[in-house]
């Protein structure tokens, strides 16, 4: 492997471990789990990012992909920096799965006026820069980061539309990036 390919599995090796860094301190200070992928209706995307994430990290066991150009390590850590910003920014409002009654308030500042999900959107764009660069395994990790992704807004969707204020946010705001 080369230098490249050693940096992009640094970056995605370091934002699993900025997203468990993360989730274990809003844990702490919430004084609780936030682990709510137990709930039903959302095993299939729990088992989905756990899989993508091991992606992130295992994808060298197999060798490089078919690129090593420097130009892919761009989407790589934008998609990482922007998924850890975006988690961070959610504060005490942040979850791991949804469901009723365990809600945070709503978060509709900073990188949340341009999508409603712009965790899983820096989440996607670091996957799928990596494909490149990691090939198959990552190609995997890439579809499976994007259906749980699919998924599991769908079932956030579905509890956070009984709030009105987020009914007006979601009026505003594009689920992922732009017109979609």
């Amino acid at each position: 492997m080369t230098g490249v390919h050693w940096a992009a599995w640094a970056i995605g090796a370091g934002y699993v471990t900025g997203f468990l860094a993360l989730t274990l301190l809003a844990s702490r200070r919430a004084g609780r789990s936030l682990w709510l992928f137990d709930r039903p209706g959302q095993s299939g995307p729990a088992w989905g990012f756990r899989l993508a994430f091991a992606a992130l990290v295992m994808w060298p066991l197999a060798g490089p992909g078919w690129s090593s150009a420097a130009l892919w390590l761009l989407p790589v850590a934008l998609g990482a920096g922007f998924a850890l910003f975006s988690q961070g920014y959610m504060g005490r409002s942040w979850r791991i799965g949804t469901a009723e009654g365990e809600l945070g308030a709503l978060v509709d500042g900073g990188p949340f006026r341009l999508s409603r999900n712009p965790t899983f959107v820096g989440q996607i764009l670091l996957a799928w820069g990596l494909v490149p660069l990691a090939g198959l395994p990552m190609l995997a990790g890439a579809v499976l980061m994007t259906v749980s992704a699919a998924l599991q807004v769908r079932s956030e969707e579905r509890v956070l539309s009984l709030d009105p204020a987020w009914r007006d946010f979601a009026d505003r705001t594009p689920r992922w990036i732009g017109p979609i």
